[in-house]
């Protein structure tokens, strides 16, 4: 070995042991934190129910058929099928001075603002050329396919939320915050919108629905997108990656070794079998009273905000699989209690069709499931990190962009044949009629209703079962995290000797 490796190697030593407290201390500067919260709470800001995609927008605002949607979003799993696997090989190979996924965020900005743009004009654009519903379901579709395309090429930007700080602490502390702050203010759109529509339904306001939703559309895009840019600019990434990129095939096998992530997708593959209409047409075309969540909600409201009091206790106290099950447990008996209450008299005299024993039920289910609301906030994405974190623990290395990729295909497959069953569900055994003005029959509601919350309600009970095999328990955790301590910490250091030799060569 040289002198000069051995001095370096010698540095590295000492400088590891001064080192020791380096997942004990906060990394990111007052304008990063600020702009994590504010990105978190606000960049997915949107009309919730009402928005772009969702079922009242697709079949009562802009007036495409279910079965045709079907069809032309299946060309599209096709399309993610052949571009993820080379979006995902370029992100998880990218080495630069700035980092891994910085270099994504700033090719993101100009695609994303003039898809956003399309997205907001689309039903103005479409009353203007006076389209047929089959030129309607092309424009649509022309947005869903460049949207595709920026997610899956420039979409790595995203995974700075994974690496900002390699301290699981400082990422659970601002995690909570951002949660805090968007559940203060995420439902105000939806909500709005929601009562502006109730009135519209019931003849109180004689507006477009159309105009209303383009109209709010545009505020809410922009106050998303003011706090994304900002973020973008601010953020660093902090969590070493390896000196060498792994070959893509050893990163597909590891992630298959990954048993975390298996059950996790798994989990979420079984919960995510959503077959039927959803709630958002049950509200506004069987009770017309979208408004329904809102208002029941309210009990709730107080325990919500009290559930992040002590949610950063359950987080100490128990492990994230724990924490899994008051979250989805709690969620599964609220779903159920509201089901069987609307079951009660059948089709013809159903409490389904009843604003107020359907809203009592909704009220206490809700109740039950905000105990557990800002647990349930952190969670979902501690989980994902955690499975990240894993891989690297037991890899040496991080694919984010190949586990999303793996993640991403299981995911899209179930989606393209579930929209092709749900728009026969609806068009066919429903038969449901699209567009503004259209009345439903009382067979079309009582089936609205039983395809909206039954089916889900029996997938969100099977995905109870496979995080039983979760392998990350508490003892788990708090050992995989000393450990990549440490590793990171001698990559890092390596990292700023690197650098250093490089400007004293310069």
């Amino acid at each position: 070995m040289s002198e000069e490796k051995v001095r370096n190697s010698e540095q590295l030593e000492d400088d590891f042991r001064m080192n020791q407290a380096y997942m004990n201390r906060l990394f990111c500067t007052t304008k990063e934190r600020v702009g994590y919260i504010a990105y978190s709470a606000l960049h997915m800001l949107s009309l919730g129910q009402y928005d772009v995609g969702a079922d009242i927008w697709l079949y009562k605002i802009f007036g495409v058929q279910p079965k045709g949607l079907a069809k032309a979003t299946a060309t599209l799993t096709v399309y993610d099928i052949i571009n993820d696997p080379v979006s995902a090989a370029i992100i998880d190979n990218m080495r630069t001075r700035w980092g891994k996924f910085k270099p994504f965020q700033y090719l993101a900005m100009i695609p994303s603002v003039i898809s956003g743009i399309y997205t907001i004009f689309l039903p103005l654009i479409a009353t203007y050329f006076n389209m047929n519903a089959g030129q309607k379901l092309i424009a649509y579709m022309v947005l869903m396919y460049f949207n595709e395309t920026i997610g899956a090429f420039f979409g790595g930007g995203g995974y700075i939320e994974n690496v900002f700080t390699p301290n699981p602490n400082e990422r659970t502390s601002l995690l909570v915050t951002a949660n805090f702050v968007s559940d203060l203010i995420g439902k105000l759109p939806s909500q709005i919108l929601g009562l502006l529509y109730d009135l519209i339904n019931n003849g109180k306001l004689k507006i477009s629905l159309t105009k209303t939703f383009i109209s709010f559309k545009l505020v809410i895009w922009i106050i998303a997108t003011v706090p994304t840019i900002y973020w973008y600019i601010v953020s660093k990434e902090r969590v070493p990656q390896s000196e060498k990129p792994p070959h893509p095939v050893k990163g597909v096998l590891s992630v298959f070794r990954n048993r975390p992530l298996l059950i996790y997708t798994l989990t979420g593959l079984i919960g995510g079998i959503d077959i039927g209409s959803g709630e958002d047409l049950y509200y506004n075309d069987v009770l017309n009273f979208n408004m329904l969540p809102t208002i029941a909600g309210i009990p709730g409201m107080p325990i919500s905000y009290a559930s992040y009091a002590f949610a950063p206790k359950f987080r100490q106290k128990f492990s994230t699989r724990t924490l899994w099950y008051f979250s989805s447990g709690s969620i599964f008996v609220s779903e159920a209690l509201f089901f069987f209450t609307g079951l009660i008299g059948g089709e013809k005299n159903g409490f389904y069709q009843k604003k107020l024993p359907m809203s009592i039920a909704f009220a206490i289910g809700n109740c039950i499931e905000m105990v557990f609301y800002a647990t349930k906030g952190i969670v979902g994405k501690e989980i994902n990190y955690e499975v990240l974190d894993y891989c690297e623990w037991q890899n040496g290395f991080r694919v984010e962009a190949t586990i999303n990729l793996i993640n991403g295909y299981f995911t899209k497959i179930k989606d393209a044949i579930l929209r092709i069953i749900n728009a026969s569900l609806l068009q066919d055994w429903a038969q449901y009629e699209i567009g503004e003005t259209a009345v439903q029959t009382q067979q079309t509601k009582w089936r609205l209703f039983l395809i909206a919350l039954g089916p889900h309600l029996i997938f969100d009970f099977l995905a109870l079962i496979p995080m039983i095999f979760y392998n990350i328990d508490s003892k788990t955790r708090e050992r995989m995290y000393m450990d990549l301590e440490k590793s990171r910490a001698k990559r890092a250091l390596m990292e700023k000797l690197e650098r250093d030799a490089e400007e004293q060569q310069a």
